[in-house]
């Protein structure tokens, strides 16, 4: 587990408050779990900080889109749904996937 804390702000658009915690346990277990040995790296410079912003959606079609924003110690990477997902389990996990790829370059 990462001893700092990632600073994690998010909003949700026509998202059941149940997807929202779910939402929120799926964001929670991907940087506590997936992006821990990345998250240990950065967290080895003194004042490092990680932020973490998010804005979920469910469309007229009741597919959900996002925007994901990740400061990762000052680089920054932003993640955006180019289609809308029918799980919001899997948009979660794939900008989370993204930015896994982004952190091992």
């Amino acid at each position: 587990m990462v001893e700092k804390q990632v600073e994690v702000s998010y909003s949700f658009y026509n998202v059941p408050g149940y997807k929202q915690t779910l939402i929120k346990d799926i964001v929670d277990k991907n940087i506590d779990g997936k992006l821990d040995a990345y998250l240990k790296k950065v967290y080895t410079k003194k004042d490092a900080e990680i932020r973490l912003n998010y804005k979920i959606q469910k469309n007229k079609q009741g597919r959900y889109e996002a925007k994901f924003l990740f400061d990762c110690d000052g680089q920054v990477f932003s993640y955006s749904s180019k289609v809308g997902f029918k799980y919001v389990e899997d948009l979660v996990n794939h900008a989370f996937k993204r930015f896994k790829e982004f952190l091992s370059k």
